[in-house]
């Protein structure tokens, strides 16, 4: 997981960030921004078949952030689309877990008002780009409810 390195396959356009990034079996899952809007896209390499963007208030798009013992933590990006939750998160293994330091990343979907039922979680099975902690997501998202249903481990 990282920042360096050879580009990640994305669905981002030319004018776009990459927010967050992955290839998964089954597909890309991207993350991508052009300052006024936050797109959630999922698909096949070079052609996604879901483009969830954030609406023009930012109402659909949620920040959450999740800290644990020993320095972990896990923050996440949260759009959501009637009653299904897209949830792209990354984190870090703290010092008292057992693997201490191991990074991850993945997308979860879930279903239901409070999201409570997992539709689907995959987990990046190799290397990611991921910059959750954008200063414009952060400024413009809204922070999920602390203690919420959406604030938790993914």
């Amino acid at each position: 997981m990282g920042r360096s390195g050879p580009a990640v396959a994305n669905h981002c356009a030319a004018d776009e960030k990459v927010l967050y990034s992955c290839v998964f079996p089954r597909g890309v899952g991207s993350l991508c921004t052009d300052g006024a809007a936050v797109h959630y896209r999922f698909g096949p390499h070079g052609k996604a078949d879901l483009d969830l963007v954030s609406r023009p208030d930012w109402s659909n798009i949620h920040q959450g952030d999740v800290r644990g013992q020993g320095n972990g933590y896990q923050r996440h990006v949260r759009l959501t689309n009637g009653r299904f939750h897209y949830v792209v998160f990354e984190g870090m293994d703290g010092n008292l877990t057992d693997n201490p330091g191991r990074t991850y990343s993945g997308i979860a979907v879930l279903e239901g008002p409070k999201g409570e039922r997992a539709v689907s979680t995959l987990n990046c099975p190799g290397r990611s780009v991921h910059d959750l902690d954008a200063r414009l997501v952060l400024e413009r998202a809204g922070a999920e409810e602390e203690n919420g249903p959406f604030d938790m481990w993914y």
